[in-house]
């Protein structure tokens, strides 16, 4: 058995791979979490042979995990970092390791399900967006603030709004907002939507096809009901590029 991990700033994401099959995501936050919790809530099942792990956090979730792992019996703890080609998939950045591994992995899930051109957007804190041509060449992508740290940005460094903190309803889908609170935060999830949806026209263009849309990160609901673009959503998108790269890597 094959341990998949996603280690973000705050939250962990985990599943297992078993002769390919991979099993339902699952995740926590491990801000507060000792030695103990990383075996205990990662290690709980059968013995795992191996660890694939993608993390974008500091040293010491690394350390935690490798900790948790060797606890376990777990001899295997490999860390996937971005390069020039892997699983099917080329680097559109010049050095290839300035990439976001988190990045790199979800647009190799992606490539994987699609085998055709297709669009990243992962929405958190930040957004990020990737778009790969049909070939598998990653073309590159933008880096953006998310919906809420828009919404922060625009109190700091405004006078009068900082009353207007509540949030609407995730599921609104009208477009024009007739309050100010509204406005502000409708404003922010159509900014980003408008930004997905052009980028898969840039990549439709420049492709001549209609490409896959694959959506995934904490608060990308936020954004979802104001796409044009058809879309699917993956929330375990970095776990299925990982699961890619274990198979690319047994088919060597």
């Amino acid at each position: 058995m094959i341990l998949l991990v996603d280690i973000g700033n705050t939250r962990v994401k985990w599943a297992t791979q078993v002769d390919g099959r991979l099993s339902p995501q699952r995740a926590a936050g491990y801000a507060q979490w000792s030695a103990v919790d990383w075996q205990h809530e990662l290690f709980d099942g059968p013995p795992v042979e191996r660890v694939l792990a993608a993390t974008v956090a500091g040293d010491d979730s690394r350390q935690a995990l490798e900790v948790a792992a060797r606890r376990a019996g777990t001899r295997r703890v490999d860390f996937v970092a971005s390069t020039a080609a892997l699983a099917g998939v080329r680097n559109a950045y010049p050095d290839p390791g300035l990439l976001g591994v988190d990045r790199w992995v979800a647009v190799i899930g992606a490539y994987h399900l699609a085998q055709a051109a297709c669009c990243v957007v992962d929405v958190g804190t930040a957004a990020t967006l990737d778009a790969v041509d049909a070939s598998g060449q990653h073309l590159g992508g933008f880096i953006v603030p998310g919906p809420q740290l828009m919404v922060r940005s625009l109190h700091a460094g405004t006078n009068n709004l900082a009353a207007y903190t509540a949030a609407s309803p995730v599921g609104a889908t009208q477009l024009f907002a007739d309050n100010t609170r509204d406005a502000i935060e409708r404003g922010c999830r159509v900014a980003l939507a408008a930004l997905v949806d052009r980028t898969c026209a840039e990549l439709a263009g420049q492709t001549h096809s209609t490409p896959r849309l694959y959506c995934t990160g904490g608060a990308v609901d936020e954004v979802l009901p104001y796409l044009l673009a058809t879309y699917e959503r993956v929330p375990d998108l970095v776990l299925r590029g990982l699961a890619r790269i274990v198979d690319a890597t047994l088919e060597r």
